[in-house]
């Protein structure tokens, strides 16, 4: 082990304020309806951004409760997990950018499929750094608080659930980009419902796998997404 000066908490603070940027940049693609326009019609066609919104605001809110429960069994910050946690980070902070992608192409645009394969792409980069993180503090329990070695066992074979996931929804994308985002959607609901309570220390909801119980999420799961 390599630890670096980076405590978890520092650690965690970065990553709380580039998630919490990231969830709010979401809505700016969503547009007000004009003075003059009825306002249900106009809502109901942004109805694309709006779900696009929905969807990826779960996902960031399930990856940072899986963040937040993983790092809670972090002592130690070495090279390698911190630049883990940096491209998990630089997905997430990415994520506004399909989003809106597929707002604007999924009805009515020149490339819906483009669009939802761009949008699946994204969710299982963001769900497969969790699975890695897992993977790296499952190999050093050094870094982890004593007692976590079985969390991080269960955790690692189970976080692959979100990026397999995410990764059947975008190839679904080739042949029906609506019907990719909506099995994306379908994903984070089950996510949200059956992985996604916060249970401390002994485990975590993920961005694919619940660490608790051998189950998370990514945003997994987005709780181990994305």
């Amino acid at each position: 082990m390599n630890p670096t000066t980076i405590t978890p908490a520092r650690l965690s603070a970065l990553s709380d304020g580039i998630i919490a940027i990231a969830a709010t940049l979401l809505v700016l693609d969503i547009r007000a309806p004009v003075a003059d326009a009825a306002v249900w019609p106009a809502l109901g066609h942004e109805w694309p951004s709006l779900a696009g919104y929905v969807v990826s605001f779960l996902i960031i809110g399930i990856a940072w409760i899986h963040h937040h429960n993983l790092f809670h069994q972090v002592r130690a910050v070495d090279r390698t997990l911190l630049l883990l946690n940096l491209g998990m980070l630089l997905t997430i902070g990415f994520l506004p950018v399909p989003t809106a992608t597929v707002g604007e192409h999924l009805v009515g645009g020149h490339d819906a499929t483009g669009a939802a394969v761009f949008y699946g792409a994204a969710l299982t980069l963001t769900s497969m750094w969790f699975t890695l993180l897992w993977q790296h503090l499952y190999r050093h329990p050094e870094l982890m608080h004593p007692g976590s070695a079985d969390t991080a066992r269960r955790a690692r074979r189970t976080s692959l659930v979100g990026p397999a996931g995410y990764l059947a929804a975008t190839l679904l994308a080739l042949a029906t980009p609506i019907g990719s985002v909506l099995v994306e959607a379908g994903l984070v609901v089950w996510f949200v419902v059956g992985r996604a309570a916060p249970s401390g220390r002994t485990g975590a909801p993920a961005t694919g796998a619940d660490a608790a119980d051998g189950a998370g999420s990514a945003g997994s799961g987005t709780t181990s997404g994305s």
